[in-house]
């Protein structure tokens, strides 16, 4: 148990007259919560990151890491480009300021960042971003009810309970999906694994993922993405 951190011993109810009821003294602990930040991003002027966008990709050699089809650009560090510096900086001090009220981690910075183009029928497989601290993607350009859902789930044994029992809590959901739209921002500790759907539209969806690290690492210690 870490430092700082103590379970509460419960309060004392007052015994029942009836001999035979069973006093139940508890209390509830949610522990292990997964922290996710979503917000909608105003103010950016997505078109010239749009731009951008294709210009990298007509001028670089893609990967293929966790998409299948499309275009994936190389891991980025620096430099970085005058069209994203303010919303990369922002997006820094965004993300300090929720993981201090989570964490009291104040001082992440901008690791490495990467654009994806996901063409009509092209998708990204399950992945997570190792050796990170938090991981997010910003959506420069997703419009349409089938642009591809992403999906995020836990990963653990939870799993054979809500497989053997059908469950609507959100404690025992296995994955959670949601619509993604053109200044769609989610941020999540980088660890959780994750996934965008097919692409079923008859437009491109362009994203910029990004992971958030302690300064002292070194660009060898970030994971693969």
């Amino acid at each position: 148990m870490s430092d700082g951190f103590v379970l509460q011993e419960p309060q004392q109810e007052q015994p029942q007259e009836d001999k035979k009821h069973l006093n139940f003294i508890s209390r509830e602990h949610m522990l292990f919560a997964t922290p996710f930040w979503q917000t909608k991003v105003e103010g950016v002027d997505n078109e010239p990151i749009k731009k951008y966008c294709y210009e990298m990709r007509d001028k670089t050699e893609g990967v293929v890491i966790s998409n299948r089809g499309g275009w994936h650009s190389k891991e980025i560090i620096e430099p970085i480009p005058d069209e994203l510096k303010n919303f990369f900086n922002q997006v820094q001090g965004w993300a300090n300021n929720y993981c201090a009220q989570i964490t009291g981690i104040t001082d992440l910075v901008m690791g490495n960042w990467w654009v994806n183009i996901n063409p009509p029928g092209t998708y990204n497989r399950r992945h997570d971003h190792q050796k990170s601290i938090l991981s997010g993607v910003y959506y420069v350009d997703c419009e349409g009810e089938n642009i591809g859902r992403l999906v995020v789930e836990r990963d653990d044994n939870m799993e054979f309970f809500t497989t053997r029992y059908q469950t609507t809590s959100p404690m025992c959901m296995n994955n959670f999906n949601m619509l993604p739209y053109t200044g769609f921002l989610l941020m999540f500790p980088a660890w959780v694994y994750h996934s965008v759907e097919i692409n079923r539209e008859d437009r491109d969806r362009i994203s910029i993922a990004f992971n958030l690290v302690d300064p002292n690492q070194t660009f060898e210690e970030y994971g693969k993405t």
